[in-house]
């Protein structure tokens, strides 16, 4: 049962940052927000409905500017979207495995990203895609790159008196190509035990441009910044995906849990990020 709360659902973000401000907690969806209350983690007892802000809602792309994603873009609506699947394939991976149908019609991609969950699925595809979020409150708006935006486990780039409002991505060029893998125990709805995502862009058959992001490998998401930088120019073969594998345990930290051991998540790891780019490239073969 729910303990009893009382629920603001303002239209104006101006309003809704003064609530958060005061102590209220911020709902999207509810997909986390009802779990949190429902297992005693929220004890404010208010909640700030931000659905009706005019400022969070609507998803756009062109070629000049990309994506630009209100923080109420649902998992569902990105899983459906044709420009998603055909130009972000990772976003479209990652967002069409969050829970079940009726989660990704509910939670959405600025409540995900707010969670900074270290296993969330959509976050890993965001971030190689270059991501940007925008923060507003009383001070204006400021834009962060989305792998600087988690400081640490449950910590945000993120003032009391700020709501993330937009997401955006820059449109990919040609002979661009993305994937993102979950592993999990079952093939039913379930966490990631760990997520690898990957970007190329291709220029004949060498990477100019890698990215590759990792979920479930240590307590934030994070970007393998140095495992990129050593593959950038290398051949888009597979002498290069394996040794992409090897480099990115270096840069990773996961923990063991009742889930799985740190030396199981770091043997899956090595496998991953080769599958990852593999299917990367043949994404960009494609494009």
């Amino acid at each position: 049962m729910l303990p009893k709360f009382e629920l603001y659902m303002p239209d104006t973000l101006e309003e809704a940052c003064r609530l958060k401000a005061a102590g209220a907690e911020v709902m999207a969806g509810g997909t986390d927000v009802f779990v949190n209350m429902h297992g005693g983690k929220d004890r404010s007892g208010q909640v700030v409905d931000i659905k009706n802000i005019p400022a969070l809602q609507g998803h756009t792309f062109d070629e000049a500017q990309g994506l630009d994603l209100g923080a109420l873009t649902t998992h569902r609506e990105i899983e459906l979207w044709d420009v998603i699947k055909q130009r972000y394939r990772a976003m479209f991976e990652g967002c069409s495995r969050v829970g079940s149908v009726q989660i990704r019609t509910r939670g959405t991609l600025g409540g995900n990203i707010c969670n900074g969950a270290p296993s969330a699925d959509s976050i890993g595809p965001m971030l190689v895609h270059d991501a940007r979020v925008v923060a507003a409150g009383p001070a204006g708006e400021r834009e962060i790159p989305l792998h600087a935006f988690y400081l640490g486990l449950k910590k945000l780039d993120l003032g009391p008196d700020e709501l993330l409002t937009r997401i955006r991505i820059p449109a990919p060029p040609a002979h661009a190509g993305s994937f993102y893998i979950k592993y999990t125990r079952r093939d039913a709805m379930d966490l990631a035990l760990l997520g690898v995502s990957a970007y190329v862009e291709l220029a004949g058959g060498t990477l100019k441009t890698v990215r590759i992001a990792l979920t479930t490998a240590a307590p934030i998401p994070i970007r393998a910044f140095e495992t990129e930088r050593a593959l950038t120019g290398r051949p888009a073969t597979e002498e290069t995906f394996l040794a992409a594998g090897k480099a990115v345990l270096q840069e990773s930290h996961p923990r063991s849990s009742w889930r799985s051991s740190a030396e199981f998540r770091l043997a899956l790891l090595e496998e991953l990020t080769a599958q990852a780019l593999r299917q990367a490239v043949a994404v960009a073969k494609e494009a």
